[in-house]
């Protein structure tokens, strides 16, 4: 198997300005998005969309999100990703009643220390902060689980001044910069603090080795460490980090009404477990998730379920690191072992239609499903219904654009609007009479 550190390997790259972290001539595969909460609604910006994007920050309109990573244009999922552009940590100081500053002064030693690397940008998303990690030329959707590894990694470090534990997926949204945080009216702002951006392996040296327990010895800053490219290691962590943001989201899909809470703080802590190799850090990871729950459990029963848990986790990748990171079956040897999908279904009784919103906790007929549907999409045969979407979702996009292009230049040409929008003058002549019925 290719070694991943020739896969994430980049050149010197520069931002001089917060926007490039996002779109810049070294990340132009795929659509950054922004999300306006009020309206559940998306907008895809490319590289040829700077203007426009920029405009949209400028608005200073109420609780707009922007994507941290590229998709493909319409969809903002997981399938969808087509480049890896940041890591983001958001930090809700807030709600350990401390200050932005105080937190800022927290980020700083952590920097001077060599836990984490400093952001390139951090937002002041109106209430906390956001850290971003920018990419170099961005990385490839292949290192998605590592994306996800690093960011769990950093948010271990930062968990003491209220790091949120549940914001780890490549398709998560951080306040757009310029937006209005509607909760206390607060404009968010955003300040560059490196301008040198980093490559998947410069984040990655800051973090526990994939293939090694976490070791209490001091880190020592700027030490490149060199990816393994055992297939089972990396095959492990896609799954874990998968399968953490399938738990926390099942948790949001069911609003927090959780039957069994200790069942499920028992698999998110072992699932967690073998993503940071940190007991102190897992057992915060489970209270995180407690603290959803309608009804959470005691501390001490969390405490309890999350340690062993993350006994049982270590426990097993001490065996499996034996067996040259290779998966066994054997079921007398006492070992406990991540559990299967099915397993975890029928524990949590988690239904077709759950499965539905869920990455990789599913069951055989949702697998086919989604793979009779990948099988279409490849042959260009899709539903009425997922036609009429995508036509519908595109209509939108291009109507947005003219008329943002018009209000900017109420005299441009058609010709000039067909280059601006990619599409025939004829289609000018259709969508302005659209948006005159609007």
């Amino acid at each position: 198997m290719e070694n991943f550190s020739r896969v994430i390997e980049s050149q010197e790259t520069f931002i001089d300005e917060w926007h490039e972290s996002y779109l810049s001539d070294s990340k132009i595969t795929g659509f950054i998005c922004t999300f306006q909460l009020a309206y559940k609604q998306h907008r895809f910006y490319g590289l040829n969309d700077l203007k426009q994007f920029l405009a949209a920050a400028d608005k200073q309109e109420k609780d707009i999100y922007l994507s941290l990573n590229a998709f493909e244009y319409g969809s903002r999922t997981t399938q969808a990703l087509k480049q890896i552009r940041n890591i983001g940590v958001d930090i809700d100081c807030y709600k350990l009643n401390i200050t932005v500053p105080k937190a800022l002064e927290e980020v700083k030693k952590l920097i001077v220390k060599g836990n984490i690397p400093n952001p390139n940008l951090v937002i002041f998303s109106g209430r906390g902060i956001q850290l971003i990690f920018s990419i170099s030329g961005g990385a490839s959707p292949k290192m998605a689980f590592l994306s996800q590894y690093i960011t769990t990694q950093f948010i271990s470090e930062l968990k003491h001044i209220g790091a949120d534990t549940s914001a780890t997926d490549v398709t998560r949204v951080f306040r757009l910069p310029y937006s209005i945080n509607s909760k206390n009216g607060k404009q968010v702002n955003v300040e560059l603090w490196r301008s040198l951006e980093y490559s998947l392996l410069e984040l990655y040296s800051f973090c526990t080795p994939l293939e090694q327990r976490r070791k209490p010895s001091k880190k020592r800053k700027g030490i490149l460490a060199t990816l393994p490219s055992k297939k089972g290691l990396k095959d492990l962590y896609s799954l874990n980090t998968a399968r953490k943001n399938d738990l926390e989201l099942l948790v949001a899909i069911r609003n927090g009404e959780i039957e069994k809470r200790n069942v499920l703080t028992y698999i998110y802590s072992y699932t967690v477990a073998l993503i940071l190799k940190n007991k102190e850090a897992t057992i915060e990871f489970a209270r995180q998730l407690n603290d959803r729950f309608n009804e959470p459990s005691k501390a001490r029963e969390v405490t309890r379920t999350a340690g062993n848990a993350y006994d049982d986790a270590l426990t097993f990748f001490e065996e499996f690191k034996k067996r040259d990171f290779r998966m066994w079956y054997q079921n007398m040897d006492g070992i406990i072992r991540p559990m299967k999908s099915s397993t975890i279904i029928e524990e949590l009784e988690i239904t077709p239609e759950e499965m539905q919103q869920l990455s990789t906790v599913i069951d055989k007929a949702e697998k086919q499903a989604r793979d009779t549907k990948r099988k279409r999409k490849a042959r260009g045969s899709v539903t009425r219904e997922e036609y009429n979407k995508d036509q519908q979702e595109k209509i939108d996009d291009h109507l947005h654009k003219l008329g943002q292009a018009l209000k900017e230049n109420p005299k441009a040409k058609r010709k000039d609007l067909a280059e601006i929008l990619g599409v025939s003058v004829f289609r000018i002549d259709q969508l302005k009479r659209q948006l005159k019925s609007l």
